[in-house]
């Protein structure tokens, strides 16, 4: 089995973070804080009472505490919110202090002026304790620290959703767009009248790429020749020749249209319907119409319709004018 490094220094990374992170959590933390100091004491005109804070914020419970305090003063236990706790001289003992919790102690203090730096030490079972002088640097609970890295999680996990969540959605838009793009392009491109129609223009729903007889067109398999015009007093003669070298049976009609009204004109001279057109087949017909006077005005349309046996059908028009010959 193949090994990707990469794989292998990401995974490394990864656990070390994750260690990274329970050891950060799990660390012991055993804080010694004095929140408070009262120079006038009503018990001692020369001492003062102190207040000390031994606080637990790691996840296990901190067993056998000694606060060791200077011993240049004179101490007394005044009270504790923990009735375990001792003093023996210049040594304060906790027996224990769960997670999150504190021991909050009162001392009268004689023989000097009691500050942070008259705290020697303080040890328990698993730590030494920190001391500190400001509420500020005290840290949060173990528990708190949990609350954290859940919250930190939980926001990145919405944060990398809400990323993916646009991603997705701006990918189909621009999926969709180009989508649209291509379809248009490939439109644009099959609605273009090629130089190649003979002269004819294919209207828009029949220019498609996939209409055969379109295609034919193109490629000069079917051929939808006019020759040139020729004028007769008020009627103008235009002959067509229609030349089928596909391999598709075909049924044809033909048409001529002028300005003027066309009622003098035989029908056959005007119109050629369904003519089967059979492959390698042809169809030559001369069309009539009445035209104006105005050589300038001598133009008629011709109309085309093709149809397959299978149903398929293509429709082209072209004017034709007397000058243009």
């Amino acid at each position: 089995m193949d090994i990707n490094p990469i794989t292998i220094i990401f995974t490394l990374i990864g656990g070390l973070i994750l260690a990274g992170i329970l050891g950060w959590v799990r660390a012991a933390r055993l804080v010694v804080f004095v929140p408070r100091l009262f120079t006038h004491s009503k018990i001692s005109d020369k001492g003062q009472i102190a207040e000390l804070s031994v606080m637990n914020r790691g996840f296990k419970t901190e067993e056998s505490i000694e606060l060791i305090l200077s011993p240049a003063m004179h101490y007394e236990l005044l009270g504790s919110n923990n009735p375990d706790a001792t003093l023996l001289n210049n040594k304060l003992s906790v027996p224990r202090i769960g997670s999150a919790d504190d021991c909050s102690i009162l001392l009268q203090v004689e023989n000097g002026r009691f500050t942070h730096a008259d705290i020697v030490s303080c040890l328990s079972k698993e730590t030494k304790a920190t001391v500190a002088t400001k509420l500020e640097e005290v840290p949060v609970t173990a528990q708190q620290r949990v609350s954290i890295i859940v919250f930190v999680g939980v926001f990145s996990l919405l944060i990398f959703a809400g990323i993916k969540g646009i991603d997705y959605f701006v990918a189909r838009d621009v999926d969709k767009n180009s989508g649209n793009k291509t379809n248009t392009e490939l439109k644009s491109t099959v609605d273009e009248t090629p130089p190649d129609l003979q002269g004819w223009t294919i209207t828009r729903i029949y220019a498609k790429a996939d209409n055969k007889i379109y295609q034919s067109i193109i490629s000069k398999r079917i051929v939808l020749s006019t020759g040139k015009p020729s004028v007769r007093g008020k009627i103008i003669l235009v002959p067509i020749k229609v030349s089928n070298d596909s391999d598709m049976p075909l049924t044809l009609s033909l048409s001529i249209s002028a300005s003027l009204s066309q009622d003098d004109i035989d029908f056959d001279k005007r119109r050629l319907n369904n003519r089967f057109l059979l492959p390698k087949d042809s169809v030559e017909v001369t069309f009539e119409a009445i035209v104006p006077k105005e050589i300038d005005r001598q133009a008629v349309g011709l109309e085309f319709f093709l149809e397959t046996l299978e149903g398929e059908t293509l429709k082209g028009v072209k004017v034709v004018k007397v000058l243009d010959q």
